[in-house]
């Protein structure tokens, strides 16, 4: 069960990025992605934790939901950020007659995705 409560999260607008409104990403190890855009703190947003290793190591692993059609940048741009050498997804391809079409080897344009402020 997850027990954030939506206003501990100070940005506005972020239910627009999670996929079920009841599970959020915890405050106190949330990923924040770099800005694509000063003025507009949503670009820092994705629903995201950082996990601590089995050694004991903080930051060894990420989880996170899987990418919908307005979050698929945002979860690349987390990967490129966090320099993710592995990608593991734990999740059904289709769940409830939906079709997860968002799987992360499924993107809507084949091909180099620009990120700008990257690299």
């Amino acid at each position: 069960m997850n027990f954030v409560d939506p206003k501990e999260i100070d940005i506005p607008r972020h239910g627009t990025k999670n996929r079920y409104k009841t599970i959020l990403p915890n405050p106190l190890s949330r990923v924040c992605l770099r800005p694509r855009n000063v003025t507009d703190s949503l670009s820092t947003y994705i629903n995201a934790n950082y996990i601590r290793g089995y050694s004991g190591k903080e930051k060894a692993f990420i989880a996170t939901q899987g990418p919908m059609i307005n979050t698929v940048d945002d979860f690349w741009q987390m990967v490129w950020q966090e320099d993710s050498p592995v990608i593991v997804m734990i999740t059904k391809l289709k769940e409830k007659n939906e079709k997860r079409r968002l799987a992360a080897w499924h993107l809507p344009t084949p091909g180099i995705r620009p990120f700008p402020g990257l690299g």
